[in-house]
């Protein structure tokens, strides 16, 4: 006998979600075949069956939440018997208060175990056995909200997999542009109690986590980034590469850090801790909430390299196909609502980050200069700080420096 188990996708998680069972109890099961996909706080993943054999009865429903290490089902091998399967199930309306070490504690009243943590994450066709079509969540609950049927998209992702751009462009072929440009009149609003997803639970416990021990304060500087964009459209120009401004940003603060290891730092109980390596995180608006993509070695990498490496990780967060040391990890954290036309906001320090950076909309503004009103592009930021490693005079500093980077932004190249 075989147990399938809820695995520990990251140092963080402690509990996951049965999405759907691709196997019935009684059902044969080949090595190898996904027989359910769970939802873990960050990442969508299909089980896959580690032995053949017959699948035993589900010890979780669809739906249900089980702590990191319990028993989702058991494969018989030929001629065994089961018993009935002890259900490992968090409620949900409670789950949120447990700890760690009380689903340690769960677990191990069965006895000993196995290391048996880690997944196997299998890529299904597009259509499956019976002529079910494959689509990530985020496709299936965006299909819902607009009302698509997944029958009539053709999958990009992965063996044909249907991912949520795809259910976008359907819609917007099917759909067509109201008269005079208008925005379609908004839909009449309703009560509803949507149901906490392992990601969100995990975003609370964070924010909380965050908000409560670390000492916060804020600094705010405004960038000429007139010739930032300058060089941009020429590069875009001469290369066809896709660059945002964001991924020069991704770039000027990296170079920063590296002549301020005291920013690039983390707060412990006993010591403080300088990292030797910069890595940048970059928080990715999903539909189920904010994740920050890691871009490792910054400092090491070029404005193009950056770019690539953001727009891979963006899809792979969107999709919810982000692997652990992918969102694990960072030295640093950048968030960017300038797209939203944001001007200027403060965010939350992402532990054990000591400082994150808030980034707005580059505008056109008049300024003076030489005594003369001339209008320039803009940008402010606003730096947050872990106030028990990095001090005011330490974070005007560094935003100094990122000033130099910015706004002589040959440094950059």
């Amino acid at each position: 006998m075989a147990e399938i188990i809820m695995p520990k996708m990251g140092d963080a998680m402690t509990e996951g979600k049965v999405v759907k069972w691709y196997k019935k109890p009684g059902d044969p099961v080949k090595k190898g075949d996904a027989v359910a996909e769970i939802e873990t706080d960050k990442v969508n993943l299909d089980l896959e069956a580690e032995t053949a054999g017959t699948l035993g009865e589900h010890a979780a429903n669809e739906g249900d939440m089980v702590p990191v290490g319990g028993v989702l089902a058991n494969i018989l091998a030929e001629g065994e018997k089961e018993e009935a399967p002890q259900r490992r199930v968090t409620d949900k309306k409670d789950s949120v208060k447990h700890t760690t070490g009380e689903y340690q504690e769960a677990i191990e009243q069965k006895g000993p175990r196995r290391d048996r943590t880690q997944a196997n994450v299998v890529e299904m066709p597009a259509a499956a056995e019976g002529g079910r079509r494959r689509s990530s969540p985020l496709a299936r609950r965006m299909a819902r909200d607009l009302g698509v049927s997944l029958e009539q998209v053709q999958g990009s992702g992965p063996s044909g997999r249907i991912v949520a751009a795809d259910v976008k462009n359907a819609r917007g072929a099917a759909g067509s542009q109201p008269a005079g440009g208008l925005t379609e009149p908004a839909a009449p609003l309703e009560t509803k109690v949507i149901p906490l997803t392992a990601m969100r639970r995990t975003i609370a416990r964070r924010l909380a986590e965050s908000t409560g021990p670390i000492p916060h304060f804020y600094l705010t500087a405004d960038y000429d980034v007139t010739n930032l964009l300058s060089v941009r459209q020429q590069m875009i120009d001469i290369s066809g590469a896709k660059l945002s401004l964001n991924d020069f940003i991704i770039r000027a603060v990296a170079l920063a850090l590296r002549h301020h290891p005291n920013v690039n730092a983390s707060w412990g109980d006993d010591a403080i801790t300088q990292h030797g390596e910069v890595h940048v995180g970059v928080a990715v608006a999903t539909a189920d909430g904010l994740i920050t993509p890691v871009i490792r070695n910054a400092d090491q990498k070029s404005v193009t390299g950056i770019a690539a490496e953001v727009r891979a990780l963006a899809d792979k967060a969107k999709n919810r196909k982000l692997k652990p040391d992918e969102y694990q990890g960072s030295t640093f954290t950048i968030s960017n609502l300038g797209a939203w036309g944001i001007e200027e906001f403060t965010a939350i320090i992402n532990p054990p980050n000591a400082a994150i950076l808030a980034v707005g909309t580059a505008e056109s503004r008049p300024v003076v200069i030489d005594k003369q009103i001339v209008v320039r592009e803009r940008m402010k930021v606003t730096m947050s700080c872990d106030h028990r490693v990095v001090d005011g005079a330490l974070g005007a500093e560094f935003l100094k420096t990122l000033r130099q980077y910015i706004e002589q932004p040959l440094r950059l190249l």
